[in-house]
């Protein structure tokens, strides 16, 4: 201010004029800014986003049962019908395109016969906002081999999609989805078959917690109770046996899958609980069933902290069913650790001296599988794509196993650190199963386990948990990665191989009877391998066929060594001798399930090798050679056992023996609860051995699906004249 006061007049008021100059300039600027913004052609009124502050129309589909498929009721001989609405939920009017049946010809997802049409006829119709238009459905069933139905069907329209970031985007198809059930003779038992045998066994479980908190002490009753729960079941295996069609495929719709049950699980996951049978499981299921069975004949040998046993039990069968009905990844990998559990406690509480090490060892490796499993279920899931919950609710991700299989995921080209991600994840599912098969290197588990464990329980682990292995590469990497397949085939054939000739050394060093049935079991399940590797419709075969009977022959074989073991608590082999003067029937329910372990012909375990030689020669034949020195090997340790344990002169210090004290310081021969286990299957192995149609013709058309999709037939096959230049084909097109 002071300064200011030094400066002459003319000088004071030149400050304030340049001031105003300034703000008179400032506000020309500004003003002139305003009036070329203004100038400027918005975007908004461009006539194509003019239609934008249009308003649209919204659709919804509305059921009678929210959260559920339609269901088509019976309207008539062999004829279902249901109806749902389309909702205008917008504020202008709504054209609809298209209602249409999801499926086509090439892709039959439905049975033939469903059709869907707008009420009143019309390929398409304009709804008004706030009104409804009726879609009626129609299952004309009287052609169809399908005796339930599930399916979707999709409508097109112009309107605008539910939460779209601008009123231009149009909504994709919505889709409603459709019931039916046609019975089958047994009511609601009979419509919900394979949930009822997968659950009945919890009724044991609930069974010895109610017994339990009442203070309940006969435990004799909760044992038969147990065993009358598994013969239920195999009654009603039984009947699924019967029902089951066998000339059923995927193109007489539900991809070819029958006894479905399908429903929204876990919605804010996209987790459905979907179950069903076909070629491929049916055979394991019924094979549950009857180890199931003898598994509790031969839990009689358990005296000590029964309710505890029959508990964990029963919770093992419930998740060994549900593996093999599971067609949702999500509810798959619940069953398979579902069935983990149970298993330790039941090794690690009633087993052997060494039970707690055989209990970790089979939790650590069984576990470390499941993690590379979950790892690859995650992987389908988040790669999925597109697709429709059961109740028509769309989701970009899902976890059904027939919707994956429809995804191209070769052609997706996407890699994991680099590499093909299709392998990478392909070889993550086979080393998770190849460790519950298990195949060299991951083998190590089983004998520890089986040695271990109670009889009942190495029947069990034998007989279907080793199945479990086989059939998760023919459910999830067969029919999901066929291109990883492929390109993996010659590996999976070569470790088959080294597991047949191992397990067979192995086994002809023991002198525990158990360990060499277990031993037996890694020898034997390499066949399944290399059936498998070799890609052919009787190499698959010949794995399920393998499977089954191996099952039998097994779960024969282990209550069979439980037999000898109650009485004497030894199974070292060179420690008996002369058992035949001693057991008689024994010794011949003995050389007989050895008979059929070695492949004798005229018993079951014959046609699985036979056929695993058939299906594997053409592609593979160096490594078939060699697998046929394991046949020779199997024979030779089972008849040096049966020379040792049961030929020559009966030894005469076991007459002191204090466990033979009751009997007089003899054998006991086999018991009636004893036969009552193991004659089913003898008579089984025997009856498969002279006419195996009846198994053979559950799986035929199985294994010519899976085949399908493994296996496409390349130029040089489709023009090759005859078989070995098509086999030559094939393995041209799969370089």
């Amino acid at each position: 201010m002071s300064n200011l006061s030094n400066l002459g007049p003319g000088r004071a008021l030149a400050i304030p004029a340049r001031s105003t100059s300034m703000k008179l300039l400032t506000c020309l600027l500004a003003a002139l800014a305003v009036v070329l913004g203004a100038a400027s052609p918005a975007p908004a009124q461009t006539a194509d986003d003019a239609r934008t502050l249009e308003p649209r129309g919204r659709i919804a589909l509305r059921a009678e049962a929210p959260g559920a498929p339609v269901e088509l009721t019976a309207a008539g001989p062999g004829e279902y019908a249901g109806s749902f609405s389309i909702e205008n939920t917008g504020d202008a009017p709504v054209k609809v395109t298209r209602v249409a049946v999801r499926t086509s010809e090439a892709d039959p997802r439905v049975p033939p016969g469903v059709s869907a049409a707008l009420e009143g006829g019309g390929a398409a119709a304009t709804i008004p906002p706030g009104e409804r238009r009726k879609v009626e459905v129609r299952w004309r069933a009287a052609t169809a081999r399908a005796r339930e139905l599930y399916g979707h069907v999709v409508v097109e329209s112009d309107a605008a999609a539910a939460g779209a970031a601008g009123p231009l985007e149009t909504a994709r198809p919505l889709a409603m989805g459709i019931h039916a059930e046609r019975g089958r003779g047994l009511g609601f038992v009979g419509d919900h078959l394979l949930s009822i045998l997968t659950f009945l066994p919890l009724l044991g479980v609930v069974a010895v917690f109610l017994a339990h908190l009442l203070r309940y002490q006969d435990d004799r009753k909760l044992r038969l109770l147990t065993v009358v729960l598994m013969g239920v079941n195999l009654v009603l295996a039984g009947w699924l046996y019967a029902g089951f069609d066998r000339r059923f495929t995927p193109i007489d719709g539900n991809d070819g899958y029958q006894f479905i049950e399908h429903g929204v699980w876990i919605r804010s996951l996209h987790v459905e609980y979907f179950v069903g049978v076909d070629g491929v499981s049916i055979s394991m299921v019924l094979l549950t069933a009857i180890i199931s069975f003898v598994g509790a004949l031969a839990s009689y040998s358990v005296h000590d902290q029964l309710k505890g046993y029959l508990a964990m039990y029963n919770l093992l069968v419930t998740g060994m069913y549900g593996v093999f009905i599971a067609l949702d990844l999500f509810l798959f990998f619940v069953f398979w650790e579902v069935m983990l559990l149970p298993m330790y406690f039941l090794i690690g509480i009633w087993g052997g001296p060494r039970r707690e090490y055989a209990a970790i060892k089979f939790f650590l490796y069984t576990l470390a599988g499941s993690v590379f499993m979950l790892l690859a279920f995650i992987w389908f899931y988040l790669n999925a794509g597109g697709s429709y919950l059961v109740d028509g609710q769309a989701t970009a991700r899902i976890f059904s196993i027939p919707e994956l299989s429809r995804v191209a995921w070769a052609a997706e080209g996407l890699t994991i650190l680099g590499v093909a991600a299709v392998k990478v994840v392909w070889i993550w599912l086979f080393v998770a199963f190849a460790i519950k098969i298990p195949m060299f290197p991951f083998h190590t588990w089983l004998p520890d386990a089986h040695v271990e464990a109670p009889t009942a329980i190495s029947v069990i682990l034998a007989g279907v948990l080793l199945k479990m292995g086989t059939y998760g590469i023919l459910r999830i990497n067969f029919t999901l990665l066929p291109e990883a397949t492929r390109w993996a085939a010659p590996a999976m054939a070569a470790f088959g191989v080294v597991n047949i000739l191992y397990g067979a050394f192995c086994a002809m060093a023991q002198s525990d009877l158990k360990k060499l049935v277990a031993y037996s079991s890694v020898s034997h399940m390499g066949f399944t391998l290399l059936a498998l590797g070799a890609m052919t419709p009787q190499g698959i075969q010949a794995c399920l066929v393998q499977m089954f009977n191996h099952g039998l022959i097994t779960g024969m074989l282990f209550t069979l060594v439980g037999v000898v073991y109650d009485r004497v608590h030894t199974r070292d082999i060179d420690k008996f001798g002369g058992l035949a003067s001693e057991m008689p029937l024994y010794t011949a329910f003995v050389g007989f399930a050895f008979m059929a372990s070695l492949g004798l012909p005229g018993l079951s375990g014959f046609w699985g090798e036979a056929m695993t030689f058939i299906g594997a020669f053409p592609r593979y034949r160096a490594l078939t050679i060699l697998a046929a020195i394991g046949v020779i090997l199997t024979a030779a340790y089972h008849l040096w056992a049966l020379q040792r344990m049961f030929l020559g002169k009966f030894r005469e210090s076991w007459r002191q023996s204090k466990y033979l004290e009751p009997f007089g310081g003899k054998f006991p021969e086999i018991s009636r609860r004893e036969l009552a286990s193991i004659a089913p299957l003898a008579a089984l192995i025997l009856l498969l051995g002279f006419w195996p149609r009846p198994l053979l013709g559950l799986i035929d058309r199985g294994a010519l699906e899976v085949h399908r999709l493994v296996d496409r037939p390349g130029p040089s096959q489709v023009a090759a004249a005859d078989g070995a230049a098509a086999g030559r084909g094939v393995l041209a097109s799969s370089r």
